[in-house]
Order: C-alpha cells, then sequence, then structure tokens
C-alpha cells in the first residue's frame, strides 16, 4: 500500500511537469509579429563597428549574416554565422574573422526585444605585425531592437585569446549599430 501511494504521488508529479512543459514559453524571430521567421538575417553596420583595443580605436564597415536554426519552447533563438567582415578599417588596420560562430537571441521582458550573445566568434586585428585575437564564449555583445526595420545594438567587451603582448590580457570593446536589411521587419517574440 506503501509504494502504491509514492507512485500514485509520483504519477501527478510527473503530469504537473508535463503540463508546465508543455505551457513554457517560446523565443523565436517573427516577421511580421505572430508569424515565425526561420530564414536568414542580414545585417549592416550604420556608420562604423568600431574595436577599441589598448593600442587602438579600429573603426570598420561591417556585415553580419545568418539563418535562424533553433527556436521554439524552452530554447532561445540560435543560428550559426554564415558571414561576418570588417573592411576598410582606420589606421591601415586590418581585421579578419578567423571563426563566425554563433548567435543566440533571448526575449527581454519588454517591447519586441532581446538580449544578443555570440559563442565560437573569433576576429584578429593586425597592422605592421602586431597581431591581436579575440574570441567569444556566451558573450553577450547587443541588444536586438525589434521593428522594421530592426537593429542591433551593439556594446561588448570581447575577451582576449591571444596574440602580441602590446594588445594586453583584456578585453576589447566592440560597439556599433548594426540595421537589419533582410526581413525588412524582424521582432523578437516570446510565446
Amino acid at each position: 500500500m506503501k509504494y502504491a501511494k509514492i507512485l500514485g504521488l509520483l504519477a501527478i508529479a510527473v503530469a504537473a511537469l508535463m503540463a508546465f512543459a508543455g505551457a513554457a514559453s517560446a523565443d523565436q524571430v517573427t516577421s511580421p509579429t505572430g508569424t515565425t521567421y526561420t530564414s536568414t538575417i542580414a545585417a549592416t553596420a550604420e556608420g562604423h563597428a568600431v574595436l577599441d583595443n589598448p593600442i587602438a580605436k579600429i573603426e570598420c564597415a561591417s556585415a553580419v549574416e545568418g539563418k535562424v536554426e533553433e527556436h521554439g519552447a524552452g530554447k532561445v533563438v540560435k543560428g550559426n554565422i554564415s558571414a561576418l567582415s570588417f573592411t576598410g578599417c582606420t589606421n591601415e588596420w586590418h581585421v579578419t574573422v578567423v571563426a563566425k560562430g554563433s548567435l543566440t537571441v533571448e526575449t527581454s521582458t519588454t517591447g519586441y526585444n532581446g538580449t544578443v550573445k555570440s559563442s565560437g566568434a573569433t576576429v584578429e586585428a593586425t597592422r605592421f605585425g602586431v597581431v591581436c585575437r579575440y574570441a567569444t564564449n556566451n558573450t553577450t555583445v547587443g541588444t536586438a531592437t525589434g521593428g522594421s526595420p530592426a537593429t542591433m545594438h551593439i556594446s561588448a567587451a570581447i575577451p582576449f585569446h591571444s596574440g602580441s603582448f602590446l594588445c594586453g590580457e583584456g578585453a576589447t570593446t566592440w560597439t556599433g549599430s548594426y540595421k537589419v536589411n533582410t526581413p525588412s521587419s524582424l521582432y523578437v517574440d516570446n510565446t
């Protein structure tokens, strides 16, 4: 009889957990709102993207592109980056993308916005033989603001990975504003 009561309580607990899991919220990007978007997202920097390390402030044109590959109940929106570039950089700096990595977006508590994080991306800034590498690992890089167009506001501290002692051992800051060109409207929803 004692085991029957324990099994009954376990069955109730499992049923309650299943009900909670079924009601779990889902992070997704939508275009327009209410319509799940799972295709390519492409954005370009408005003005310059800025990498500010101990040696110099590097300003570059920049673009990023990736496809939504994961979303839904209990998950954040995630996608691998298919293209990431920093071109036309100031003061003869060259910024090369060694690894593109992936981005995740998790909805915020207000509006159609979300927190953007990067993992597995490595960028290398070089000038006159000095090499500074920076890499992300679940690094918060900014905020996605839903709209028509949507915008990614970048304000990040990207950890030092390797390179010259002249680069210092601290993070470089990455700032900029990226306008989403594809799709024409994009929102971060929690349904």
